[in-house]
C-alpha cells in the first residue's frame, strides 16, 4: 500500500457563539490514498461540510477553531503552515468544488477569466496562456463550443454548466486532491449522473484523489472505494464500500439505507422507513452514544457512555456498544 495522501488524525472543530459551544466536528480521523474517492456521507448539520473546510483551512476565526489534531498532506501536517502557506495549497494542490456553483463564481467576470485568474496566480501564465488552457479545461469538462462559452458570463449557463466550470477550475492546476462539497445536490437527476461520471472520468485520467461529501448513499454506492458515516460531528462507521452496503452494522447507517429505494437488504421493500427524531444539537449534545434517543435497539449503557471508533472486521470500524456486545 503507498502512504495515504491526505491523513486526518483526531480533528475537533469548534465554534464559540453567545448561546456556548457548538462542537461541530469530534475526533474525526480517516485517510485518503492517491487516485482514490471517499464518500464522507450523512444527514445535514453532522459534520461533513466542517471536516472539509478544516482541511482547507476554510474556518472562519472567529467564531470557529480547530481546537486539536493533526491533518497531514502529501507528508505536511497543514495545521503548521502559515495562511500565506495554505493559499499556495488551495486551489494548487487541493481544490475544492462547492454545493451551489451559483454563489461560487462571480457573476460579474466572465468564467474564462474565473478559471484564468487560477493559472496566473498558481501556474505564472501569461494572458493569453492561461486563456487558451481556460478553452482546454472547458472542453475536457465536457463544455460545447468551449471557444465562445469562455466568454459567457454565470447567468448565461445552465446549472449542470456551472457545475462543470467549476470543475474545470478545480482541475486549473492538477491537484492531487478534489474536495466536491455536494457537487450534484442542485442539479436534475440526468445532469448529476453526468457529472458524477465526469468526476469519475478525470480521477482515472489525472489520477486525482476525490474526497466526495453527500447525504446520497447511492451516489456513494456509484462512485466511492471506501465510506466514512457521519453523525452529530462524530464518525460513526468507516468500512470499503463494498463491505458497508454488504454489512452495514451502525444502526445509523442501516436506517439510512431503509430510508433510500433499491439499496441493500432492504431493496426488496415497497414501504420506505425514515430514522425517528432529528439530529442533536451540537450546542447541547446528548450523553452516551449522541445516536440513542433515535436508535430502537438503545440500551443502558448507550445512555451514559460513548462507545469508541473500534473494528469490527479487517477495515470496517464502528462506533457502536451493540456491536462490542
Amino acid at each position: 500500500m503507498s502512504e495515504p495522501l491526505l491523513s486526518v488524525e483526531g480533528l475537533s472543530t469548534y465554534f464559540y457563539t453567545d448561546r456556548g459551544v457548538a462542537k461541530a466536528v469530534g475526533d474525526v480521523s480517516y485517510s485518503i490514498n492517491p487516485g482514490e474517492t471517499l464518500g464522507v456521507v450523512g444527514e445535514s448539520g453532522c459534520g461533513k461540510s466542517v471536516t472539509a473546510l478544516s482541511v482547507m483551512r476554510l474556518i472562519p476565526e472567529p467564531p470557529g477553531r480547530i481546537v486539536s489534531g493533526k491533518i497531514m498532506f502529501d507528508g505536511t501536517d497543514l495545521l503548521s503552515l502559515s495562511e500565506k502557506q495554505m493559499r499556495h495549497v488551495r486551489g494548487n494542490k487541493i481544490s475544492m468544488i462547492f454545493q451551489e456553483p451559483m454563489t461560487s463564481l462571480n457573476p460579474v467576470f466572465r468564467v474564462g477569466d474565473q478559471i484564468a485568474e487560477t493559472l496566473i496566480l498558481h501556474e505564472d501564465l501569461s494572458k493569453k496562456a492561461a486563456r487558451d488552457r481556460s478553452v482546454e479545461l472547458l472542453k475536457k469538462v465536457g463544455i460545447p463550443s468551449p471557444e465562445s462559452r469562455v466568454e459567457d458570463y454565470p447567468h448565461q449557463m445552465s446549472g449542470g454548466m456551472r457545475q462543470r466550470v467549476m470543475i474545470a477550475m478545480a482541475l486549473a492546476c492538477n491537484p492531487k486532491l478534489i474536495i466536491a462539497d455536494e457537487p450534484t445536490t442542485a442539479l436534475d437527476v440526468t445532469i448529476q449522473a453526468q457529472i458524477l461520471e465526469l468526476m469519475d472520468n478525470l480521477r482515472e485520467t489525472t489520477g486525482t484523489a476525490i474526497q466526495l461529501i453527500t447525504h446520497d448513499l447511492g451516489v456513494i454506492a456509484e462512485t466511492a472505494h471506501k465510506v466514512v458515516v457521519m453523525y452529530a460531528g462524530r464518525v460513526v462507521e468507516q468500512a470499503e464500500v463494498r463491505e458497508l452496503f454488504n454489512n452495514p452494522l451502525h444502526p445509523y447507517t442501516r436506517g439510512l439505507m431503509r430510508s433510500i429505494p433499491g439499496l441493500g437488504a432492504h431493496a426488496d421493500k415497497e414501504r420506505l422507513e425514515t430514522i425517528p427524531g432529528m439530529v442533536p444539537s451540537l450546542l447541547n449534545l446528548p450523553q452516551g452514544c449522541r445516536f440513542h434517543d433515535r436508535c430502537r435497539h438503545a440500551f443502558d449503557r448507550c445512555r451514559l457512555e460513548e462507545p469508541q471508533l473500534d473494528p469490527a472486521a479487517d477495515g470496517h470500524l464502528v462506533r457502536c456498544w451493540l456491536c462490542q456486545e
